[in-house]
């Protein structure tokens, strides 16, 4: 699971992924108020006090690299052809793009904004 400060910007940029966020147990978000990394924990149980207590600390959240692929899985017939998709467009003219991501999870993000919602990270922010 990535939690660079890197992946915490490119996901903390990308407010169309993040109003997607639906808080459930595991999933990882970033404290922006303290900076801490934490799982969400079962601790509250009641998805409205939860969702209050990650506004209060102005939480972002961090997908893991199944809640990305999990996103745009249904616009492909099978998980094999959304893996030869995804492969296709980091193979062609754009590796050079590609190629900066260190990780799984900043390639599939980079891979989702700019199938999904026609964006590229380009200088610390996602542009058309």
């Amino acid at each position: 699971m990535d939690k660079s400060s890197y992946y915490i910007k490119m996901c903390e940029s990308a407010k169309v992924i993040q109003k997607q966020w639906n808080p459930d147990f595991g999933d990882f978000f970033v404290s922006m108020s303290s900076g801490r990394t934490s799982p969400c924990l079962s601790l509250v149980s009641e998805l409205e006090k939860k969702v209050s207590y990650l506004k209060t600390i102005k939480a972002v959240w961090l997908p893991r690299q199944d809640q990305l692929q999990e996103m745009v899985i249904e616009k492909y017939a099978t998980p094999w052809d959304l893996a030869i998709a995804f492969s296709n467009v980091l193979m062609a003219d754009n590796a050079s793009y590609f190629d900066k991501f260190d990780s799984m999870e900043k390639l599939w993000l980079a891979f989702i904004m700019r199938e999904t919602h026609r964006k590229k990270w380009k200088d610390g922010e996602w542009v058309s």
